[in-house]
């Protein structure tokens, strides 16, 4: 199965900082539980694990399936998704950010809501949330958002708009539509190219 897998810099796993060989080598994880397998993700995972590099990645069956991720015993990269760069990851944080602006919009009191409906840049989006966090803890988070989209990155900054969704009532449910609204972004702007995975 082909899948997706986020790598930090240099093709390293972000949590146990294993250095993946070259495209065609497999590795095995370690034997025993499958928690210690080769993790990756569908598309719809992607806005889960970002991190500097995403790879497509072949998984050898048998191929377990959870909520936000897949696992195999063995995997091998295939090809770097090089759609997937800096700039794009610095669009995907201010996409996400203005999308929690929207969010919050009718949770926010009437005279800091025009402020924050008419920011469209990072800087002017953290200013207005600013003024406005004292009354409203949703403008809180939109400049929790916009200061990591400018600072941090996409990871933090698309995890916030999920937060805000989730704590404006819907729970996991919205969390996971927020997350699902983050995934078809990124499909739209990786391209069928850049996202085509199969079985």
């Amino acid at each position: 199965m082909i899948a997706f897998k986020f790598l930090a810099a240099g093709a390293r796993a972000p949590f146990t900082g294993y250095r993946w060989p070259a495209p065609g080598a497999w590795v095995s994880a370690p034997a025993g539980s499958p928690e210690r397998w080769i993790h990756a993700c569908r598309a719809g995972d992607l806005p889960y694990w970002l991190d500097a590099e995403l790879w497509r990645i072949e998984l050898d069956a048998p191929v377990r399936e959870s909520r936000y991720q897949i696992a195999s015993p063995r995997g091998r990269l295939v090809e770097r998704v090089l759609a997937w760069d800096g700039a794009l990851g610095r669009d995907y944080a201010r996409a996400c950010a203005l999308r929690a602006r929207d969010l919050a919009l009718p949770h926010v009191p009437a005279p800091a809501r025009e402020a924050l409906a008419a920011a469209t840049e990072l800087d002017a989006l953290a200013a207005a949330a600013e003024l406005a966090a004292p009354v409203s803890r949703p403008a809180a988070l939109v400049g929790d958002a916009a200061q990591n989209a400018r600072h941090v990155g996409p990871a933090t900054t698309s995890y916030i708009a999920a937060v805000l969704a989730s704590t404006l009532g819907g729970g996991l449910a919205a969390f996971e539509a927020e997350r699902a609204w983050q995934a078809r972004w990124l499909a739209e702007r990786l391209g069928p190219a850049g996202l085509q995975a199969r079985s």
